[in-house]
């Protein structure tokens, strides 16, 4: 009798715990309300995540991106109850390049002209691919991803970078150099993708205990 009484009342529990998850899911209907909420409830397991249609291949990332903005899933285990709303979907242009940034706060002007002078002919003498370049050379963190950024939008990419003329002026394939003597960093950028639109979704998550 106490095992189904206890049984019973982690039922009514479980069920106690879905209506107040779906009734704040109610009241949040954007992604600033998701972060207000989040923010508020101050769980670890609460968060807004980002899905991107070619970064996450996940099942659950291709459902939650097939969706609109108010669709909701559930995911259970022995452990929890996972619950999703898609808070914001968008459709934007991301790009894609490869760089080696020669700090001026770290070497003097004069030598990053000659580094930039080596590394240039070595790209174009084929003595070394621009990825090998940027793990040798770069001083960003990406550097031992051969310097690419992978798909970022504009506003992701490093504040010198990301001018979206000088962006769509490149072809593929293109090195140029951009600098910025304000913060002393001078970047050489190889275009290795063209700008493609990506859809991504903000999804707020919701994890309870069982």
């Amino acid at each position: 009798m106490k095992q189904i009484v206890f049984a019973l009342g982690l039922l009514l529990t479980g069920v106690s715990i879905a209506q107040n998850v779906e009734k704040d899911f109610n009241t949040i209907q954007t992604a600033d309300q998701a972060e207000a909420y989040i923010e508020g409830k101050q769980q670890k397991t609460h968060k807004l995540l980002t899905f991107n249609a070619v970064k996450h291949n996940t099942s659950l990332a291709k459902e939650l991106i097939s969706t609109g903005v108010g669709a909701t899933k559930t995911t259970e285990n022995q452990f929890s109850k996972t619950y999703f709303k898609v808070v914001e979907k968008t459709n934007e242009p991301h790009y894609r390049i490869s760089y080696i940034l020669l700090d001026g706060n770290e070497m003097p002007t004069k030598d990053i002209e000659k580094l930039r002078k080596i590394i240039f002919k070595q790209h174009e003498t084929q003595l070394e691919s621009f990825t090998n370049l940027a793990r040798k050379y770069s001083m960003a963190v990406n550097k031992y991803q051969g310097g690419d950024t992978n798909w970022s939008k504009i506003e992701d990419l490093p504040s010198t970078l990301a001018n979206k003329d000088d962006l769509l002026s490149h072809s593929i394939n293109d090195v140029y150099t951009v600098s910025n003597p304000d913060t002393k960093q001078f970047y050489i950028v190889k275009k290795t993708h063209a700008a493609q639109e990506i859809e991504e979704v903000k999804v707020i998550r919701v994890e309870e205990r069982k």
